[in-house]
C-alpha cells in the first residue's frame, strides 16, 4: 500500500470512529440535558451543539499544535458551517420552510445573528490583518467575547421566553450514566481526531491538493455529519427548535474554536487565511444570512417573499465549494 492510499485508509477509520463518537456525544449530550432539567434551549444551543462541534475542536486543535498546517484548520471551520447551513436548507426543503423556521423565538435570532457576526469578525480581521497579544492575538480575543456576549443573550432570552410562559423544566433522573457515556465519547473523538488531522494533511501533502481546500471539503464533511445527525433526528421527532439551535450554535462555536486553536498556533491563526479561506468565509456568511432572512421570511408578511431563498441554499453552497476549488489550486 502507498504512502497515499494508506493516509485515505486512516481518514477513512477515523472518519468513521468520529461520526459514531459524534452520535454518542450528541445522545449522551441530550440525556445529560433532560435528567438535570436544564431545558430544550439549553439542549439545542449550547451543549447539543457544543457536544457534536467537538470534533472541529480536536481537530483544529491537533491541526495547528502538531501538524502545523493552519489552513486546514481554517478550512475545516469555514467550511464546517458552510455544510452546517446546507443540511438546514435540505431539511427545510424536506419538512417544510415554515415548519421549520416558524414559531421561533427572539432566541433564535439572537443565535442565527451570533453566528453570523462571528464569521464577519473573524472575516475583517483576518483582512484588516491580524495580530499576536501574548499567548493570543486580537482576533481571538474578540471572537472570544462575541461568542460569550451572544451566547449569554441567547440564554438570557429563552429563560425569558420560560418565564414568559410559565414553564420551568424539571430533572428527570440521575445523569451519572449519561455524564459517563458523554466523557468515553469525548476521548474517542480526541484520540481519532489526531488520526484525522494527521491523515487529512498527508492527503493534501501527497496529493498536491491545497489544505484548505481538504479542510473545507473532506475534513469539515466528517466532523459537520454528527450535527447533521442530530438536526435530521430532531426534524423527525418534530422538534425544530433543538434543530436550528444545534446547527446555528454549532456555526457560532465552530468560530469561537479559532479562539482556543489560536492559543496553539505560534502567530495569529487569522493571519494564516489565504484567498481560498476568504472565500469559503464569504461563503459561510451569505449561507447563514440566506438561513435568516428564511427564519424572518416565516414571522413577519413584509418579508414573505425571501421564503424563495430556501431552495437557492443548496446552489449557493455548490457553487461556493467550487469557487473554493478553483481559487485553491
Amino acid at each position: 500500500m502507498d504512502k497515499l492510499s494508506a493516509a485515505i485508509a486512516v481518514f477513512a477509520i477515523s472518519a468513521v470512529f468520529i461520526i459514531f463518537a459524534g452520535m454518542a456525544l450528541a445522545k449522551y449530550g441530550d440525556e445529560i440535558a433532560e435528567k438535570t432539567g436544564w431545558g430544550t434551549l439549553w439542549v439545542g444551543t449550547i451543549l447539543i451543539s457544543v457536544s457534536t462541534s467537538l470534533p472541529e475542536l480536536v481537530v483544529n486543535i491537533d491541526a495547528v499544535w502538531i501538524e502545523k498546517s493552519p489552513g486546514l484548520a481554517l478550512g475545516n471551520v469555514f467550511g464546517a458551517n458552510m455544510i452546517n447551513i446546507f443540511v438546514i436548507g435540505v431539511t427545510a426543503l424536506i419538512f417544510g420552510t415554515r415548519n421549520l423556521f416558524g414559531n421561533q423565538g427572539r432566541e433564535t435570532q439572537l443565535l442565527v445573528q451570533t453566528g453570523i457576526f462571528l464569521v464577519a469578525i473573524a472575516t475583517v480581521l483576518a483582512a484588516t490583518g491580524d495580530f499576536k497579544l501574548g499567548p493570543t492575538s486580537l482576533g481571538a480575543l474578540l471572537i472570544g467575547a462575541a461568542y460569550i456576549i451572544g451566547m449569554r443573550a441567547v440564554f438570557f432570552a429563552g429563560r425569558a421566553a420560560l418565564v414568559e410562559a410559565e414553564f420551568e423544566p424539571a430533572p428527570k433522573g440521575n445523569p451519572r450514566k449519561a455524564f459517563i457515556g458523554f466523557a468515553v465519547a469525548s476521548m474517542v473523538v480526541i484520540v481519532a481526531g489526531h488520526f484525522l488531522a494527521a491523515s487529512a494533511d498527508d492527503i493534501a501533502k501527497l496529493s498536491g491538493i491545497s489544505a484548505s481546500f481538504v479542510g473545507v471539503l473532506l475534513v469539515s464533511l466528517v466532523t459537520t455529519l454528527p450535527e447533521g445527525t442530530v438536526t435530521i433526528t430532531a426534524c423527525f421527532r418534530k422538534s425544530y427548535g433543538i434543530a436550528i439551535g444545534n446547527v446555528y450554535g454549532s456555526c457560532a462555536f465552530n468560530v469561537f474554536v479559532i479562539t482556543i486553536a489560536d492559543l496553539f498556533h505560534d502567530g495569529a491563526l487569522l493571519g494564516a487565511m489565504e484567498r481560498a479561506h476568504f472565500v469559503a468565509a464569504a461563503a459561510a456568511f451569505l449561507l447563514m444570512s440566506m438561513g435568516f432572512l428564511a427564519l424572518k421570511s416565516c414571522q413577519t408578511s413584509t418579508m414573505a417573499l425571501a421564503r424563495v431563498l430556501t431552495p437557492a441554499i443548496p446552489v449557493v453552497y455548490i457553487v461556493g465549494l467550487y469557487l473554493v476549488y478553483v481559487v485553491a489550486k
